[in-house]
């Protein structure tokens, strides 16, 4: 529809809405679509800022998808469309977008929707904030924030200077914001990072980052002399932090980094930084963790190759690829299923383990759309596995960053539907980290799966937390042993646990699957225990698509 057939009513009601939205937008960008006029109207400043031809546009005519950057397309297109058929009624979304000189800059655009007497999205309306031009202060604890730390990462390894980084988390703020409310939680950060000055201010810089996490740069400071003054700031807070009248027992963990000039992204520093966060705080008790990639080599070398797995996924995941392993009926060891085992190749670095680098990019952006790529080509593959044998099971990891994704159900069922893949032959197998997610959104989103028909298999079981109390609240499918018990099956303790788990299991009508059986002395001992399934060298090693098609 032209400009000049949208009916004269519908502009008036755009327009009053739009002086609405603009004053309670107090200046901010101010954007209005109209669905059944399909007219967008935009503030003058909205207009100049991205170089858009006026501030009436019918919808379509501005051509605003190109206008994202190209990693954040694909996620803006599904919501837009969640959003114009009445899917969803509020956003509140970050995306990267081009300005009229040709640069990005990250934007923020909250709105909701309007509907009709009927229920149906009439007119989708919202504000947009342009984050890319924020002040460089963080506001609660007056340190530099995130942005400014980019910039000053940026800065120190242009100009090729040897330094070392460290993240730090503080510990029960959520617990703390619940329970005295948020102003009381601004109120302890700033007590942290003035005691982050008071103890290692003069050595660099401090950043306040996202949440209760802080930076730290130094070029003075060796890796050596950063880790023990870190150790003592981790001490002094774990025996209290005095605010106001009280003393507060705090929980620090942290990561560090060690560079020499500009050889790496600073979003793969960042990424390799709350890795070492997170393992710091969930594996180490807090104590520092530094970052050797855990590819066996030495730490330079070791982002390097962080670095380049980034920038093969960021080009549409070249040098990735899948293997598979069988998965065979415990009785007949007829095949009943095969693993997905995704696979990177470069020529410098040979194959790296997806064990090697996906715990580190696991928060990195780049993970989504890796996790969607290895979905769609496990679903590509199996359609050709399924001529072979049209009950196969074709089992995928999914971790806890996928669950969490709020388009991941409809981007798998878009990618069913695009390849055909019926998705009663697919099984998720939830890795350990998903069991950290609250339990009734994990237990909500399984039922969401299974309504799908996606089995569920819950991964490394017997290992972790809580994993009776799982097998019992979903119900999954599957329970797949970890292979340590496999392999340490002659101890007499994990074969009790065997036994036990999975006559429990049984009686929860959930098979039982156990990796790691990589001997023909571990098939002929378990074969005595009510295990349905195996998966192991043994049987296949993980191979490439045209090797499993010959196994069948």
């Amino acid at each position: 529809m032209s400009e000049t057939e949208n009916p004269p009513y519908r502009r008036q009601i755009l327009d009053d809405l739009f002086d609405a939205y603009t004053i309670l937008g107090r200046g901010a960008y101010v954007s209005l679509y109209d669905v059944v006029g399909q007219m967008t109207r935009y503030s003058p400043a909205y207009v100049e800022l991205f170089g858009l031809p006026s501030e009436y546009i019918p919808y379509g005519n501005d051509n605003w998808s190109e206008f994202i950057h190209p990693e954040d397309r694909s996620r803006y297109e599904t919501i837009m469309s969640k959003l114009i058929a009445g899917a969803a009624r509020y956003y509140d979304l970050h995306y990267r977008v081009r300005l009229k000189d040709g640069s990005y800059s990250l934007m923020r655009f909250i709105g909701s929707i309007l509907r009709d007497e009927g229920g149906k999205p009439e007119i989708i309306g919202g504000i947009t904030i342009n984050e890319g031009l924020m002040e460089n202060t963080d506001t609660v604890t007056v340190l530099r924030n995130q942005y400014g730390f980019f910039q000053d990462l940026t800065a120190v390894m242009e100009l090729q200077k040897k330094c070392t980084i460290l993240m730090m988390g503080v510990g029960r703020m959520s617990e703390l914001n619940e329970i005295h409310g948020y102003s009381y939680g601004n109120h302890i950060l700033r007590q942290v990072a003035w005691f982050l000055q008071e103890n290692i201010g003069q050595y660099g810089t401090i950043y306040r980052l996202e949440g209760a996490k802080f930076a730290f740069i130094t070029e003075q400071l060796s890796p050596e002399e950063a880790a023990e003054r870190y150790e003592k700031i981790r001490q002094s807070l774990l025996n209290g932090l005095q605010v106001d009248a009280a003393k507060l027992n705090l929980v620090l963990s942290g990561g560090m980094i060690s560079i020499t000039g500009k050889s790496v992204d600073e979003r793969t520093i960042y990424a390799s930084l709350s890795y070492t966060c997170r393992e710091s705080r969930i594996h180490k008790n807090g104590r520092l963790v530094n970052f050797n990639g855990s590819l066996e080599q030495d730490n330079h070398e070791s982002l390097e190759v962080i670095d380049e797995i980034r920038n093969s996924i960021l080009l549409d995941c070249v040098g990735f690829s899948l293997k598979y392993q069988a998965v065979v009926d415990a009785r007949t060891e007829e095949i009943v299923g095969v693993k997905a085992i995704v696979n990177w190749h470069s020529e410098r670095y040979g194959d790296v383990p997806a064990e090697e680098y996906l715990p580190v990019l696991e928060r990195d952006f780049v993970f989504e759309e890796l996790g969607y790529w290895i979905l769609r080509q496990a679903m590509l593959d199996g359609k050709k596995l399924l001529e072979k044998n049209p009950r196969l099971l074709i089992s995928v990891s999914v971790m806890q960053v996928q669950l969490e994704d709020e388009i991941f159900v409809d981007e798998l069922q878009k990618i069913a539907t695009q390849t055909q893949f019926p998705l009663d032959n697919l099984c998720f197998e939830l890795s350990r980290g998903c069991r950290l997610l609250n339990a009734n959104f994990l237990r909500n989103i399984v039922a969401v799966l299974r309504s799908r028909w996606v089995k569920i298999t819950l991964d490394d079981f017997g290992s972790g937390l809580a994993s009776i109390d799982f097998l019992r609240e979903l119900a999954p499918d599957y329970i797949k042993f970890d292979e340590k018990y496999a392999h340490e099956f002659d101890k007499q303790e994990n074969r009790q646990i065997v036994r036990c788990l999975s006559e429990l299991a049984a009686a929860l009508s959930t098979k039982v699957l156990i990796e790691g059986v990589d001997s023909q002395h571990i098939r002929d001992e378990l074969k005595n225990f009510p295990v349905d399934n195996f998966q192991g060298e043994f049987f296949t090693p993980p191979l490439p698509l045209t090797e499993i098609l010959k196994k069948f």
